[in-house]
Order: structure tokens, then sequence, then C-alpha cells
């Protein structure tokens, strides 16, 4: 009787404490000078508030709707910014977030020295421990250093906005001199990231080496000499990462995206890469938090660009003059994704898929739905258009499977059919979806287009195998958010205008309408006409 009631009470402690994988994503925004409307006299000249510049309420809250936009798009678990100017704005910020439906309910702000613009975080997982690292400079803004607790695993994120290069390398020293010595009070396999605006190439020494305006250092660079990114003037790889014994070397995964997308931030044409993601040999072992790998990129739809360069916060007279109430950020977002699963390499079918781990490769639909998140290169072929909704789509394959594509579907049209190229896939909520592709080439229209649409009224909606899937028709009854249908089978409905929620206990004829996925199935009622 007592070995049974120790092996129950083993078994209730196994479930208690198991922890199912969660993988989240972290992103990194400087998101050009968020101020708020106190003055404090620290500000810029031209964000001192109602002055000729017109820094106004109104002005503020486009500034802030703008932002908010780009994050709401973007996705991110947790969000480290740079260029806050206060606890209001970072408060702003957050509120209006949570009008778009996105609750952040942990932040902090490195906020204990007064300077001009701050770094801060926002966080869906709790932040137990903060602390603000004084650089040994009057003018150099903190670091903010930040511990997270994922599902019990501990995280520490180290989120930098270094000196600009206005000024010269030795300006960015002190900060990575400072970093360093705080890496060294570390453990071995403490996860961790360094991330934010560095004002540094993740290949400064290179880019730097031949301009005496920066190189005033015979050519040490902060991040990679002294952070150690660079081993025998190489760039440190993933193999020098995980094979050394400490936190010697660090990794910088700019490396993991093609050449020509190296870049977030274009300075008249010279295309830098300031924002950055370095991680620790922590986050390439079995226990705690994990890196997956090849998942990071810069978020760039094409909103965030006018003409070719990257829209800006915009002010009259070339920049200088008043604030135009248009506009995002000169820098674009970074990010990448972790998990509390154990490290896995990407898996490589072949030697050149491990010298170039984003070769263009033939994918179906289906294979998507088996694939890693994160940054792909897939060529989808003789795909329709069998949904559509503002910038959002739904793609399927005859005989195959339908997938989602969110806020990158602008230039695909209802009922023709393309081959494209996915660029990136994420989980959102357990629904699989595309959010970015290229390469699009249109091919005709459907030639039998009802074919691609759900049409059977006895299939459960339910099953994960019709995740995205149209259906053409279904009939029955709304019942306090449900859809009661067929042989007492039942849905949960989203209605993305409250407008059309029909009065309870209503029969409904639902229309056209996509199976989605919010941590449980729902069918999705988006416009008019998909609900009678």
């Amino acid at each position: 009787m007592k070995t049974t009631i120790v092996s129950v009470l083993l078994i209730l402690l196994y479930f208690i404490t198991s922890i199912e994988a969660k993988t989240f994503k972290v992103a990194s925004y400087n998101v050009e000078n968020l101020f708020d409307l106190t003055k404090n006299g620290t500000e810029y000249t031209e964000y001192i508030p109602y002055t000729g510049y017109g820094w106004t309420k109104d002005i503020v809250d486009i500034k802030i709707t703008n932002i908010s936009e780009v994050i709401k798009d973007l996705r991110a678990d947790v969000v480290t910014l740079q260029e806050v100017e206060s606890k209001n704005s970072l408060i702003f910020l957050h509120n209006r977030l949570k009008d778009f439906g996105l609750d952040y309910p942990y932040l902090e702000i490195a906020d204990s020295k007064v300077t001009t613009v701050k770094c801060a975080v926002l966080s869906k997982f709790p932040i137990i421990e903060k602390e603000e690292i004084q650089i040994d400079n009057e003018f150099a803004r903190n670091i903010l250093k930040v511990t997270l607790d994922i599902d019990g695993n501990r995280l520490i994120l180290f989120i930098n906005h270094w000196k600009s290069k206005r000024n010269p390398e030795s300006t960015r020293i002190p900060y990575a001199k400072t970093l360093k010595d705080e890496i060294d009070k570390l453990k071995d396999d403490d996860d961790f990231i360094l991330l934010g605006d560095f004002n540094s190439n993740h290949n400064e020494y290179e880019t730097f080496r031949n301009s005496s305006r920066l190189n005033d250092t015979a050519g040490m660079t902060g991040i990679n000499h002294i952070l150690r990114t660079v081993k025998d003037s190489e760039m440190v790889n993933e193999q020098i990462l995980t094979t050394q014994a400490s936190n010697e070397y660090l990794y910088n995964i700019w490396l993991e995206t093609y050449k020509n997308r190296r870049w977030s931030y274009n300075f008249f044409g010279n295309k830098n890469s300031l924002d950055n993601i370095i991680v620790s040999k922590g986050l390439y072992d079995d226990k705690g938090i994990s890196y997956v790998d090849n998942s990071f990129d810069k978020f760039d739809p094409d909103y965030l660009f006018k003409g070719n360069a990257v829209y800006r916060w915009q002010r009259a007279k070339s920049g200088k003059g008043k604030h135009l109430g248009n506009g995002y950020s000169d820098h674009l977002p970074i990010f990448a994704y972790f998990s509390t699963e154990p490290f896995r390499f990407k898996s490589y079918d072949t030697f050149a898929d491990y010298t170039d781990p984003l070769k263009l490769k033939t994918k179906s639909i289906s294979d998507l739905y088996t694939s890693k998140i994160g940054n792909v290169n897939y060529r989808l072929e003789h795909c329709t258009v069998i949904y559509k909704y503002e910038d959002n789509a739904i793609i399927k394959q005859k005989n195959g499977r339908a997938i989602f594509i969110y806020k990158a579907g602008m230039n695909l049209e209802y009922g023709k059919v393309y081959h494209l190229t996915v660029k990136m896939l994420y989980d959102y909520y357990q629904l699989r979806e595309i959010t970015a592709i290229g390469d699009i080439k249109e091919i005709g229209k459907a030639a039998n287009f009802a074919s691609h649409l759900l049409s059977d009224p006895s299939a459960d909606f339910s099953e994960p195998g019709l995740q995205n899937e149209v259906i053409s028709e279904a009939e029955g009854i709304y019942k306090r958010g449900y859809f009661y249908y067929g042989s007492n089978r039942k849905i949960k409905l989203y209605f993305k205008n409250k407008k059309l929620r029909p009065k309870n206990n209503s029969k409904i004829v639902l229309k056209h309408v996509r199976i989605g996925c919010y941590k449980y199935p729902q069918i999705v009622i988006e416009k008019n006409g998909q609900i009678e």
C-alpha cells in the first residue's frame, strides 16, 4: 500500500513539475525618439512640448499609434526598446498596445540616470530581476539588465544603446568593457542575450577599418574584440561557440541571414547592421532556454518603407523642422525565436544545405506544418488564393492543405494561382502561418475553385488537419460564443467586428469563413456576408 501511494505521488509530482515546451519570440526595436508631453529640461529641442516644432498631444498620439502598429504586427513575446524618453512614454505605448488587443503585463525602463532617451522592455513573461548597469561616462546611457522567468527558466537580457556613430569607436569601447565585466560574472551555462542598438555593425572590425573618423582605436572594436564575436580575424560561428569551455566567445546571429539582408538601418544609402542580437553558449545546451536555430531575421514589411528608404518619423525641412505626423522609425526591428526545448541544430539534407542553410528548397504547403518556424526559404508552386481579407490571405494546393498568410498577402489576388517563396513561418497561439513571402509569380486563375473549399457539413472543424481551411457553407445554431452544428459538434466563433455577432440561440448560416486557432480552434468572422 505504501509503495502504491509513493508511486502515485511521484506520478502527480511529474505532471505538476513537467513544463510544456514553449517557443517564444524576442525582438529589439529602436523606436526613434518616443517622447512624452512633460517638459523636464532634458529633451531634444524639437521634442519640447508645444513649441514651433509641433510636438503636441495629437502628434504624440500618432507616433505612439504608429509604433504600436509595428509592435502589434511584429507579435513578439518580449520587445526590447531603445530611445524611450521616460516611464510615461513607455506606459503610453503599453496602454495603446492594449487598445490593439496586445497586453504586455511586465515592463521596465532604465531611468535611474538622467539621459535624454533610455532602454526599456515590454514582456509577456515575469521580470524577476532588474538592474541598471552604469557606464563610466557622464553622458552614457545605462545598459538595462533584466531576468525573465520563462516557465521556471531564467533568461537574462542585456539591453543596449551605445553611443552613436557621429562619434568615434573610442566612445563605444566603455560600453563593451562594462558589458564584458558583467558577462564574466555569470556562470558558463547561464542563458543570456545581448541585444539592442550597438551603433556598431555585426562586422564592425571590417567596416570601420578605413575610416579615420571612426577608427581611433588602432582597429579595436567594442562589439567584435571586447565582446569576442571574432576569433583570429573571423566572425565566431556556432561551432566555435558550442565547443568552448566558457563564455569567452559570443555569436552574432546576423550571420544566419543572407548578406544582402544584413542591415536594419540605412544611413544615406549606407546600410548598417547597428541593431544586433548576440547569443551565449548556454542557449545551445539541453537545459533551460535554447535558441531556435536559424530563426533570426529583421522585420521589414512594405509599410515600413517609403520608396527605397526606411519610413522614419517625418519632419519638415529635410528632417530639421516641424513634426509632420507620419512615419515610424529610422530603424527596422530585429527578432529571433527561443524555446524551453533542448537546442537542436537545424537538420540539413545535403552538404550544400549545411554550407547554405537558407538554400531555396521546393516544398508543399503540407510540409510547412512540420517545418521548424522562423527564417526559411521554401518555394511553393500552384498555390490558389482561396481567401482574402485586407493584407491577409489563405493559399491552398490541389489535394493538399491550406495555410494562412498574415500581413504579407497584399500582392495576391483572390481566385488566382501563384508560385511564391515562403520567407518566414510562425506559430501564433498554435496557428501555423506564413508571415513573409517573396518572388511571387502569377500563373493564372483557378480552374476548379470550389474544389479547394471545405464543403462537407459533417466534418469536424476542430480537427488539426483542417486548420486554415475555408468552409464554403455551414448551418447551425449560435449559442454563447459557439457554433453548434452537425451531430453534437461545436466550435468557438471569433468576430473581428462585434456588430456581426448574432443573438443567442439564433439559427445561422456561415459562408466562406476560415478555420483559425487562438489556443483553441475557432471559426473567424471578419466581414459582412459571412454570417446570415
